[in-house]
């Protein structure tokens, strides 16, 4: 991968490690393999079979083919074989540059030089230019502040440079980017993506320097911009279009035909050998592509986090499943923090007590803090799991049944009535999949004497519904485009207006998870021994010792291979694609 020559230090945000790994409990990382233990070895393929050269899978009907605009998971994962970014994530967790050659940043302008690759081409045969980077930039920029009309609008002076040219940032709708309406995302429910969405208004202005360099300036300094500098980058002329055309890109495969939508198909740029073209049929819902699945008509079947809840039982598939930057958490209403922690601490103990504890977030692992299992800022330290102490006796109505465990397949026992608890309201995002996670927690609940009352939340009032307060617990789906981090979790939520978490842990803390958030953003040769994952991992124990959040799960995607598919890909969540060439596929 090509380096970087100039870079300001604590510049480049990074990510967790995003590699294929578990936590088996609350206190410990650990590694595993990324193919699902449970699954069935690929089978030597019958006789009379042939090795073929086009992979079949299955993508989400689109509305477009614009890689801009917003995209099934499915989708924008088979599309990064197509497009390139200026930066992009690579394997070991951290952004490094793509078609970006070099960078520097004026700390007096505020502004960063971006020199991109010389020589690029579309796959039409068109160069690559920095105008080309800077209308992706701002159509990107434009969808993804679409719904922060209410805030001050970004301004763009007038061109300084005689050789320069400057966009205007505009506003444009964000429409419904698959017909299955259905289909939860969480990114829709995040205050992690909310506040990140409000870091793109940082960008006062992009303009260009000749064919070959972009020039991005801010308001005021943000270390993470190269985080928001992973888009697609697509010809100029195309960034508007919103039609079911092919939209020219520059990577490895190239797309050749559409099929209006319903059969999309790519080939490699420099076919060689192996897995050549790549037939990608549309389905309207998952469990139509599912059943494709099944019926043998789709070799691989790549579902995000949210379908991975419903389908990761089946155990009878070879399946590789890979760690998302999705946290699910709860937030306890904190108008008054003692109540807030003491039932936080309550729920701890119910979970720890269960004897099926170790399946509470099932189908996903547990896990207490918004980091990726693996994060190469604790390869050798655990977090401590705070302690819970001795708790008040809760005394149980006269007419509550004897308190049952956790199911794992059903959740909450049933209610008496006539029902004397105090009711106890957890909002949930609408359409949220984990359905069993939802029923543990009712569970737990109707343990310590409350009736569980769940309410779902649609995405347009899940934030106003978050400030009302007139509820006791939220169930929060938080997703990061890059990583998952302590800060980001925690300004999403002050974002919200939920509680500033500055105000309520330690100033040294504070400096400590801030300093580690751009730990490995450092270039290669610098001095990390002032850096102590012991420090580290005390800070965030400590930390979300003090404030009301209790972590549930890190989220999970899923790769499904027919029995007719050898190999695995070696890709993360950004890019599960990867190496899909080498994949060998066999036919009657």
């Amino acid at each position: 991968m090509k380096r970087v020559t100039a870079i300001l230090l604590s510049v480049i945000c990074v990510i967790s490690l995003a590699s294929c790994v578990r936590v088996p409990n609350d206190d410990v990382f650990s590694t595993t393999l990324p193919t699902d233990d449970a699954t069935i070895a690929t089978l030597p393929p019958p006789i009379g079979n042939e090795k073929v050269t086009e992979l079949r899978v299955a993508i989400r009907y689109e509305t477009d083919m614009n890689p801009l605009f917003p995209k099934h998971y499915s989708t924008r994962s088979l599309f990064a074989l197509v497009y390139e970014t200026l930066f992009s994530v690579d394997h070991e967790g951290k952004i490094v540059p793509d078609l970006a050659k070099s960078i520097t940043y004026d700390v007096a302008t505020m502004t960063y030089r971006i020199q991109i690759e010389d020589g690029k081409t579309f796959h039409s045969g068109k160069k690559l230019t920095a105008q080309d980077v800077k209308a992706s930039l701002l159509k990107t920029v434009s969808l993804m502040t679409a719904d922060l009309n209410d805030e001050e609008p970004t301004t763009n002076p007038d061109d300084t440079g005689t050789d320069q040219s400057t966009g205007k940032l505009e506003d444009d709708e964000l429409s419904a980017s698959y017909k299955d309406g259905a289909q939860f995302q969480v990114s829709s429910f995040s205050l992690m993506t909310a506040s990140m969405k409000k870091e793109y208004r940082n960008i006062r202005q992009v303009s260009t320097e000749g064919s070959d360099v972009i020039l991005i300036e801010l308001h005021k300094p943000d270390p993470h911009v190269i985080g928001l500098l992973t888009f697609p980058i697509i010809p100029e002329s195309d960034v508007n279009l919103r039609s079911m055309n092919p939209v020219s890109g520059s990577g490895e495969w190239q797309i050749v035909s559409t099929g209006s939508g319903r059969l999309v198909t790519l080939e490699r740029v420099n076919r060689g050998s192996g897995i050549v073209s790549i037939s990608a049929k549309a389905f309207d819902e998952t469990a139509e592509a599912m059943q494709a699945f099944d019926d043998g008509e789709i070799d691989v079947l790549v579902l995000d986090s949210s379908e991975t809840s419903l389908y990761a039982d089946r155990s009878r598939i070879r399946k590789q499943r890979i760690d998302y930057p999705c946290y699910i958490s709860l937030y306890f209403r904190d108008d008054d923090r003692d109540s807030a922690l003491l039932w936080r601490d309550y729920m701890v103990r119910e979970i720890r007590s269960d004897s099926k504890g170790d399946q509470f977030a099932a189908p996903f692992v547990r896990a207490l803090y918004p980091l990726l299992p693996g994060d190469s800022r604790l390869q050798n330290v655990p977090i401590p799991a705070y302690a819970v102490g001795d708790l008040p006796v809760i005394e149980l109505p006269d007419d509550e049944p004897e308190p049952s465990e956790t199911i794992d397949d059903a959740g909450a026992p049933a209610s008496v009535k006539p029902d004397k608890r105090d009711p106890f309201v957890l909002l949930v995002p609408e359409g949220f999949t984990p359905h069993r996670l939802v029923e543990n927690i009712g569970a737990c609940v109707a343990r310590l004497g409350r009736r569980f009352a769940p309410q779902f939340v649609s995405k347009e009032e899940w934030t106003n519904t978050l400030r009302k307060n007139a509820y006791d617990a939220a169930l929060l789906t938080d997703v990061s485009h890059l990583f998952l981090d302590p800060v980001d979790y925690l300004e999403g939520l002050q974002g919200a207006g939920l509680f500033d978490w500055t105000e309520i842990v330690d100033a040294d803390d504070i400096v400590t998870l801030r300093e580690a958030q751009r730990l490995i953003s450092l270039p290669e040769g610098a001095n990390l021994e002032l850096f102590s994952e012991i420090t580290y991992a005390q800070t965030v124990s400590r930390v979300f010792s003090a404030l009301p959040v209790l972590g549930l799960a890190i989220t999970e995607t899923m790769v499904l291979y027919g029995n007719n598919v050898e190999n695995t890909m070696s890709g993360s969540w950004d890019s599960p694609y990867e190496n899909i060439e080498e994949l060998i596929v066999w036919r009657p």
